[in-house]
C-alpha cells in the first residue's frame, strides 16, 4: 500500500512539475511576445522619425554659394528675414564694403593711381589702420589656433561635432565695431578711388560680385536709418568656418541642413558628417574656370571643385547617398565666357565659345567624375536670384522627399 501511495505521489509531482513548466513557458512566451512587440514598436517609431526628418550636407569650395543657398532656404521656407531682424546684417555689409575699399587701395598702389585730394590720402591711411584687410590666410590661421585650443581644453564638455564646430565657427577675427560710415564715404568719394574702380577688370586681385554691388550702393547703405533689403542680404559674403547647422520645417518634414567650411585646408573634416545623410548638395562656381583659390593661387578654382566632387562622390561612406549638384553663378559665367575661353581651365576643350556649349562641356566633366552607378541631379543656378532659386528649391524639395521615402523604406 505504501508502494502504491509512493507511486501516486510521484505522478502528482510530475503533474505539478508539468503544470509549473507549462506556466513558465506561457510566461516566457508572453515576455518574448512583449519584447518582440516593443522592438517592432521601436522600429516603427524610428522609421516614422526617419520619414519625418532629412539631413542635408552642403559641400563645395569657398565662395561657391553654399551660404547664399542657406539664406534662400530661410527666405522661402523659414522666417523670410523679417524687417525687425534685418538690422543685424548692417555691420556685415559695411565690413564687406571695408574689404572692397582695401582691395581698391591695394590696386591703386599697384596701378600707380593717385588720390584726387591730399586729404583723402590721409583719411585712407586712418581707414586702413581702423579696418585692415583680413586675408583668408589670416582667418584660417586663427581658425587653426582656436581649433587647437578647443581640442586641448580638458574642462570643455563638448560631446558632439556640432558642439565643437559651433565653438570654432564663432571666431573673433573681424573688427567687432560697426565701421564708421562717414569714413567709408570719404574714401569712396575720392576721384582717384573712382578712377581706379572704373579699371577693376584689370585688377590682379578681383572684387567679388557682392563687393561691387555694395560699393555701387554705398550712398544708400550709409544712410542713417539704413535697413538691408533681401537682395542686400543675399550679396553678403562671410566665409563659413567650422560647421553651421540650420533647421527648417517643410511640409511636415524636418530638414537639418549642415553647412561645412569649404576651404581646401579644412575639407578633411567633411568625413565626420557623412553618417546619416539623406543627400549631399554640392556647389561649384561656374565662373571660377579662370580664377584661382584665394588660399592657394597655384590651384584653379573650378578644377579644385572637380577634384573635390570626385573625391567625395567616390567616398565609400556615401556609396548609397545621392547627390544634388549646383553649378552656380550662371550669370557671371554667361557674361565672362563670351570673352574668355574655358580652355584656360580645360586645355582639351576645342569647341565654340557659345555659352550653352561651354556649359554642357562643364556638366559633362562633373558627370565623368562621379561613380557610374550614382544618381546626380544637376541644377544650373544663380544663388542670389530670388525667383530662380524659389523655383529650383521647389524642385529640390520634391527630390529630397522622394529620396527620403526610398531611404526610409529600406530601413
Amino acid at each position: 500500500m505504501s508502494a502504491a501511495m509512493g507511486s501516486e505521489e510521484k505522478h502528482k509531482m510530475k503533474r505539478v512539475r508539468k503544470t509549473f513548466s507549462l506556466s513558465n513557458m506561457q510566461k516566457s512566451g508572453r515576455a518574448a511576445l512583449a519584447r518582440s512587440r516593443s522592438i517592432d514598436h521601436q522600429i516603427d517609431e524610428e522609421r516614422e522619425r526617419r520619414q519625418k526628418e532629412v539631413q542635408l550636407l552642403i559641400l563645395g569650395g569657398a565662395g561657391s554659394g553654399k551660404s547664399t543657398f542657406i539664406k534662400q532656404l530661410r527666405l522661402h521656407y523659414g522666417d523670410g528675414f523679417p524687417e525687425s531682424d534685418r538690422g543685424q546684417f548692417v555691420s556685415s555689409i559695411l565690413q564687406n564694403c571695408c574689404n572692397a575699399l582695401n582691395v581698391i587701395l591695394d590696386m591703386m598702389k599697384e596701378m600707380d593711381v593717385v588720390f584726387e585730394k591730399e586729404d583723402t590720402k590721409r583719411t585712407s591711411a586712418d581707414f586702413r589702420k581702423k579696418y585692415p584687410r583680413i586675408s583668408l590666410q589670416v582667418i584660417l590661421k586663427k581658425f587653426t589656433e582656436d581649433q587647437e585650443d578647443a581640442a586641448n581644453d580638458e574642462s570643455a564638455t563638448l560631446r558632439s561635432h556640432i558642439e565643437i564646430t559651433k565653438r570654432l565657427s564663432t571666431l573673433n577675427i573681424l573688427n567687432p565695431d560697426k565701421p564708421d560710415v562717414s569714413l567709408l564715404q570719404a574714401v569712396w568719394s575720392d576721384g582717384g578711388i573712382q578712377c581706379c574702380y572704373a579699371q577693376r577688370k584689370k585688377f590682379s586681385d578681383r572684387l567679388s560680385n557682392g563687393e561691387e554691388y555694395f560699393l555701387e550702393n554705398m550712398d544708400r547703405i550709409c544712410r542713417k536709418n539704413f535697413i538691408p533689403n533681401i537682395q542686400d542680404i543675399m550679396y553678403i559674403r562671410n566665409p563659413t568656418l567650422g560647421v553651421q547647422e540650420h533647421v527648417f520645417s517643410i511640409d511636415n518634414l524636418t530638414y537639418r541642413v549642415i553647412d561645412v567650411a569649404g576651404q581646401k585646408s579644412l575639407r578633411k573634416k567633411w568625413i565626420h558628417f557623412f553618417e546619416g545623410v539623406t543627400a549631399v548638395i554640392f556647389f561649384a562656381s561656374l565662373s571660377g574656370y579662370d580664377e584661382v583659390l584665394e588660399e592657394d593661387t597655384s590651384i584653379n578654382n573650378l578644377q579644385d571643385s572637380l577634384q573635390a566632387f570626385h573625391e567625395v562622390s567616390h567616398n565609400h561612406f556615401l556609396e548609397k547617398t545621392d547627390f544634388i549638384l549646383f553649378l552656380n553663378k550662371r550669370d557671371l559665367f554667361m557674361e565672362k565666357v563670351r570673352k574668355t575661353s574655358i580652355s584656360k581651365c580645360f586645355p582639351t576643350f576645342n569647341g565654340e565659345k557659345e555659352p550653352d556649349t561651354c556649359l554642357q562641356y562643364i556638366r559633362d566633366q562633373f558627370l565623368q567624375n562621379k561613380p557610374g552607378y550614382k544618381q546626380v541631379y544637376i541644377h544650373v543656378s544663380c544663388a542670389i536670384d530670388v525667383q530662380m532659386m524659389k523655383d529650383i528649391l521647389s524642385n529640390v524639395v520634391d527630390i529630397i522627399v522622394e529620396l527620403n521615402l526610398r531611404k526610409a523604406g529600406n530601413f
